[in-house]
């Protein structure tokens, strides 16, 4: 299983946000759809996003 780092999961939280307009938290699985998407332009894979979070 791969940890996410946590200035890589910061980075893409920030994104996500100014993406949505607002903490990704608040759209619920839409923000977390974003905040997934973020991680994988950071160069983490689906499958290992899916067995992390």
């Amino acid at each position: 299983m791969i940890e996410i780092k946590e200035e890589d999961f910061h980075k893409a939280l920030e994104a996500a946000a100014n993406v949505l307009g607002a903490d990704p938290a608040y759209f619920g699985e839409e923000g977390d759809v974003e905040l997934e998407r973020q991680l994988k332009k950071l160069g983490y894979r689906k499958e290992d996003l899916n067995e992390s979070m």
